[in-house]
């Protein structure tokens, strides 16, 4: 389904980004892998599935912390000759706090990393998009951004602006051929939910039709569709993979 495609995926090291990582390699996608730190694991794991699927995995470092970080990030991809297609803002940085207790500064590295970081990455692939009159970006939100839930403001701040410029432009982008889409987990059996475990069984999956945590599988399956032309008429929406959680 992916076939000749070329993906910018960032945080596909692990959880759901690497989960992403994978299905696409196995539609025969080729993607560019921003991360903030590789280990020899993460490299084997590209390499594996190069040969397994015959695709293109570059591993780029990459610190969504700095705007200087992305845009020479954006500068290798952009030697490379390839066009971007697909742009998916996976990696996001969690916190949990009261608002009282959180401060400005903390909030402003959140707001970087999950929300600037995004919109400096939707420029830098929206202006070769529009050269194409074609393109795909995939925003990867949360069901905590729809939620008015305390301890979790600055987390869920972050998510609910992202999801919100999503839809946006989505229609500034449209006449240009590209469709601007997001995904919004409910509780995913991945690392930054690890240690949550009790809070969340008692204040999130007893509200839930389907009552345990999502895969990283799942969630990938659902940035799939949307990356493909399965999803050829689906723009501006937030499709919510959550366990019926509301």
């Amino acid at each position: 389904m992916l076939t000749g495609k070329n993906i910018i995926l960032t945080g596909a090291n692990r959880g759901i980004g690497l989960a992403i990582l994978k299905v696409f390699a196995e539609n025969h996608g080729n993607v560019w892998c921003l991360v903030r730190s590789m280990n020899d694991e993460f490299l084997s794991t590209l390499k594996k599935l190069e040969e397994q699927y015959s695709v293109r995995l570059d591993a780029i470092s990459c610190d969504l912390s700095d705007e200087s970080s992305i845009k020479e990030a954006f500068r290798l991809i952009s030697t490379s000759g390839e066009k971007v297609d697909i742009l998916i803002n996976n990696a996001a940085q969690n916190h949990r706090g009261a608002f009282l207790m959180t401060s400005l500064s903390d909030m402003r590295k959140l707001y970087q990393t999950n929300y600037f970081a995004p919109l400096q990455l939707m420029q830098l692939s929206a202006k070769q998009m529009i050269r194409n009159r074609a393109g795909v970006i995939i925003n990867i939100g949360s069901a905590s951004g729809f939620e008015h839930n305390t301890g979790n403001f600055s987390y869920a701040a972050t998510k609910a602006s992202l999801m919100w410029a999503t839809q946006t432009l989505s229609r500034e982008l449209a006449p240009y051929g590209i469709r601007v889409n997001g995904v919004a987990p409910g509780v995913t059996d991945t690392e930054i939910n690890r240690g949550n475990e009790t809070v969340l069984e008692e204040s999130v999956l007893t509200r839930m039709n389907i009552k345990r945590y999502g895969s990283p599988e799942e969630i990938a399956s659902a940035v799939l569709f949307l990356a493909t032309e399965q999803s050829s008429f689906v723009s501006g929406q937030i499709l919510r993979v959550d366990g019926g959680r509301f």
